[in-house]
């Protein structure tokens, strides 16, 4: 049996024979390379050691494009916050999400603390994390390196509270969508 090709046929199979080719040579970024959102699962369970506590949260993180980090936190049936940070599974702090030593105005010449707060449920806080809010093995460092130390694995947030004060929720920080 003969089986005719047309030119046209060759041209269009060469074409994507050689497009084919080209692609595959071009260096693709594996998905944790290029993973701009991340997300931490808040909760007693996570805390070392656990702690029982109705309290539960999620951290939010977004890759921007200057390099910096925005990041928000939410909790639930959490009270008396006194502080967070990103820090290393060995307890390192790598970054502050919420400064204990916060303060506001409450009039002429009168400053209140922010922290502890009361009951939260909903928006605890949010922010930009620069180059120079980096703490720990990170001082002098871009944020570059904590959103790589948190591609690989290992990098938590923790949310510390008056009662649990090395940490009442935490969770990794890992991929979202």
């Amino acid at each position: 049996m003969d089986v005719l090709i047309s030119k046209t046929e060759v041209k269009i199979t060469t074409v994507l024979l050689f497009a084919g080719i080209v692609l595959s040579t071009i260096p693709v970024l594996t998905y944790a390379q290029q993973q701009t959102n991340f997300v931490a699962n808040l909760s007693g369970k996570n805390v070392t050691p656990p702690v029982n506590t109705p309290a539960s949260g999620t951290a939010k993180f977004q890759v921007n494009p200057n390099g910096t980090l925005s990041y928000q936190v939410d909790a639930m049936n959490l009270n008396k916050v006194i502080g967070s940070h990103i820090g290393s599974k060995n307890g390192t702090e790598l970054a502050q999400l919420l400064d204990p030593y916060a303060t506001v105005s409450t009039g002429f010449n009168q400053v209140k603390s922010v922290y502890p707060t009361g009951l939260v449920n909903g928006k605890l806080g949010s922010g930009v994390i620069t180059s120079d809010k980096l703490l720990g093995p990170l001082t002098g460092k871009n944020v570059t390196d904590l959103t790589n130390a948190i591609k690989h694995g290992g990098v938590y947030v923790v949310v510390r509270t008056q009662p649990n004060q090395q940490g009442e929720i935490a969770g990794q920080i890992v991929p979202s969508k």
